[in-house]
């Protein structure tokens, strides 16, 4: 027999994980942790239909909450960016432009399955290899070679060690370091205020512990450790909810929808307000 919700259920799930009504909030930075670590990954500032938890919004206490005008005097986005700031420069969480490009927040135990579908080993000369195959731009590589050599560098540093920090350069840095945070060879370590710049560490370096255990997980385990989380955190998903967030194959998804539905941790018959779509669901915890 086929489980039904209504959108509304689904939802009212979801302010309970992602901490959404006023008693569950989010205050301080050891509640931050514990959230991050709870849910496994989150964006940081903004949610676009419940498809993540939102440190933001877990720290408004609100479903749909409003970004305010003023964003600089907001208590809850004043939170967001000191948290940001300060849990991964204590190495407690992962922070960067990770899922659709946006602000992501990750727990170590779930950062490991990220780095393996980055296709990461953590070997030192892997940047050359990716430039060999066209895989890595000419300016990233300049750029992973002088934060080799010397790390951590704030980014004028950086531009000064490649000789791009003339404004003409300015476009093409900051592709390449967008593309290094992307393919996880860099992360941001600080930020530093007079003046202002960030720093940067390569990041099997900074999170060495965490390259070791991701050498021990296929991609097939990472993509179900993932996907596992998901559910847990959304209830339901579709294919083209999952495909959207996480830009796999659909191939991709179904393999790992189909290890999930094995071990019993998900189920396909479920129907959310009669719709037609099909809606995969958490079902719980495997064994």
């Amino acid at each position: 027999m086929k489980k039904s919700y209504t959108w509304e259920g689904v939802e009212r799930w979801r302010d309970r994980v992602h901490r959404r009504t006023p008693s569950r909030a989010v205050t301080g930075m050891k509640q931050a942790l514990d959230f991050i670590e709870s849910v496994g990954f989150c964006f940081a500032f903004k949610a676009e239909h419940s498809e993540l938890p939102c440190l933001w919004h877990a720290a408004c206490g609100r479903r749909d909450p409003v970004l305010p005008k003023h964003t600089h005097s907001d208590p809850a986005i004043s939170f967001v960016w000191e948290m940001k700031d300060r849990l991964p420069a204590e190495r407690k969480i992962y922070y960067g432009k990770l899922l659709k490009g946006r602000p992501t927040m990750v727990s170590l135990e779930y950062l490991p399955n990220f780095y393996v579908l980055a296709e990461r080993s953590g070997a030192r000369d892997e940047y050359l290899e990716e430039h060999r195959r066209g895989r890595l731009s000419t300016t990233a590589r300049n750029i992973m070679e002088a934060l080799l050599d010397s790390w951590p560098q704030t980014t004028k540093g950086l531009k000064l060690a490649t000789s791009m920090h003339g404004k003409p350069d300015r476009a093409a840095f900051d592709r390449a370091i967008a593309e290094l945070q992307t393919k996880m060879f860099v992360v941001k370590v600080a930020e530093e205020y007079e003046p202002f710049t960030f720093v940067w560490a390569p990041f099997s370096r900074a999170y060495a512990p965490e390259v070791r255990k991701a050498r021990r997980i296929s991609t097939e385990e990472a993509r179900a450790r993932l996907l596992e989380r998901y559910f847990a955190n959304q209830l339901v998903a579709t294919v083209t909810s999952i495909q959207r967030l996480f830009r796999w194959s659909r191939k991709e998804i179904y393999q790992a929808l189909g290890l999930l539905m094995h071990r019993g941790v998900i189920r396909p018959d479920i129907l959310v307000d009669g719709k037609d779509h099909r809606y995969y669901g958490y079902v719980g915890p495997r064994e």
